[in-house]
């Protein structure tokens, strides 16, 4: 065995060791089943994620650990040593970070075990169960959740293979389908929503409040040649606001940043359309900055947890919308983005696939490897037998004998190690493998984490 077969040897087993006793599960919450005004209970901001891992990492029967948080979902993936210790350790883990204290109403409500979480993860990572069906986002935010649980110590050999096929899997969506080539943000649909709401919006004055990410993206929408007559910018810093118009910008001229984040209300109650994207952990907008309004303003927050206050909408004459409608109202090209979705979920499953192929890699690796020593200890005792009996006569004698034993043992173990790996159901893979070590005799004391990985990971896969 060489160097890199070695490392990869070391590699494989440590993953093998993982998945002796390993559940994978995933538990959380998202717009499937919870409104937003639950979700944003939930959400985990960026700077935090790093102390809730921790958190995570002590919890005694969860292993590794990984978490996603956007404006769609707050969801843990772990790997826990027992299934049901591991979802209330998680459940706990919500109950302590949810910003309220009702934790009867409240409370985690989406879970899946096994080969269901990397169905899961997939199709999240290909933007297929996303809010806005295609989304683009949601890549960087599950690369994030990858890189934030590397950082942290809490992404093993197991979340570690998951996250990188699912990413993986997204990138071949967004590369070899139609429905990636159109791939939308939540951003660009709260612009298509303004103008289903507005019509079109060339005579339309519009204000962002905030400058980030998504907040650029919207700007970006209306500066183009279809977008608003004028577009006001105001953020809490105004580094963002410098850097973001240092970029190469249409139509520049339309932006204004004259004001300050102070005139965000008198300025809001002048605009045509109003979009929120800011990380503020309150309202940005409340119904008492709002004596009344003259004028129709149509107020979009796609901020999560919302940054306006839903009172607001009580007002005459405002119109208040936040992410929770973008999918109800945007539906030009819903079905044709649904039809397209079939391409993507071909891929989606040849990637899953790819990775139960790896599982069962786990089950058969141990096993060839013992086979393999075994049969070798066979070959080198006869070897030296065959030696002492053979006069040699060239120098050459010796690597003769070498290369025949080595090649007598390949073809003996080729059709065995290939079918082993080919075997796709779990059950005919234990039998096949215990059958081998029977026959073979192979020491189950001197390998005890094989025989733990083949019956734990086939009563958790199945």
């Amino acid at each position: 065995m060489n160097l890199n077969e070695s490392h990869n040897w070391t590699r494989q087993e440590k993953a093998t060791q993982e998945s002796a006793t390993a559940h994978l599960v995933v538990m959380g919450i998202n717009y499937h089943s919870c409104p937003i005004f639950i979700r944003e209970k939930f959400v985990i901001p960026d700077s935090c994620i790093k102390h809730a891992l921790a958190a995570l990492a002590r919890m005694p029967h969860l292993r590794e650990a990984a978490i996603i948080s956007t404006c769609n979902r707050t969801e843990v993936y772990a790997v826990v040593s027992d299934v049901q210790a591991g979802l209330a350790e998680i459940e706990s883990f919500f109950m302590a970070t949810q910003s309220v204290g009702d934790h009867e109403k409240l409370k985690p409500n989406f879970k899946l075990l096994r080969d269901d979480v990397a169905l899961h993860l997939f199709r999240v990572a290909a933007g297929l169960d996303s809010l806005v069906l295609g989304e683009a986002q949601i890549m960087s935010q599950v690369k994030s959740a990858h890189r934030h649980a590397l950082q942290a110590g809490t992404a093993g050999p197991i979340l570690g293979q998951l996250f990188q096929s699912a990413l993986n899997c997204g990138k071949r969506v967004r590369s070899e389908t139609t429905l990636g080539r159109k791939a939308v943000s939540v951003s660009s649909a709260a612009i298509e929503m303004a103008r289903e709401l507005l019509g079109p919006l060339h005579e339309k004055s519009a204000l962002i409040i905030g400058a980030g990410h998504m907040a650029q993206i919207c700007a970006k929408h209306l500066l183009g040649d279809s977008g608003a007559r004028e577009l006001i910018m105001v953020n809490r810093t105004s580094e963002r606001l410098e850097h973001f118009v240092g970029n190469n910008l249409p139509n520049k001229e339309k932006l204004n940043l004259r004001f300050n984040f102070a005139d965000r209300q008198e300025l809001a109650a002048a605009s045509d359309l109003v979009i929120v994207s800011t990380s503020a952990p309150g309202y940005v907008l409340k119904k008492s900055d709002f004596k009344s309004s003259s004028k129709q303003v149509c107020i979009i927050d796609i901020s999560v947890p919302r940054n306006v206050d839903p009172e607001i909408s009580e007002i005459e004459n405002l119109r208040l919308y936040h992410a929770d409608d973008i999918s109800g109202l945007v539906s030009k090209n819903l079905a044709e983005r649904e039809a397209l979705s079939n391409e993507a979920e071909k891929i989606v499953f040849e990637a899953l696939e790819e990775f139960h192929a790896w599982e069962r890699s786990l089950l058969v690796a141990p096993t060839i490897i013992e086979l393999r020593k075994k049969i070798e200890a066979i070959r080198a005792e006869h070897l030296v037998k065959a030696e002492r009996k053979c006069d040699e006569q060239s120098a050459g004698g010796k690597d003769a004998f070498e290369e025949l034993s080595r090649a007598l043992i390949n073809q003996i173990l080729h059709h065995p190690t290939t079918q082993l790996k080919s075997t796709s159901d779990y059950w005919m893979l234990k039998q096949q493998a215990e059958a081998l070590r029977k026959l073979f005799n192979l020491d189950h004391e001197k390998s005890p984490v094989c025989k733990q990985g083949f019956d734990s990971l086939v009563k958790t896969t199945i």
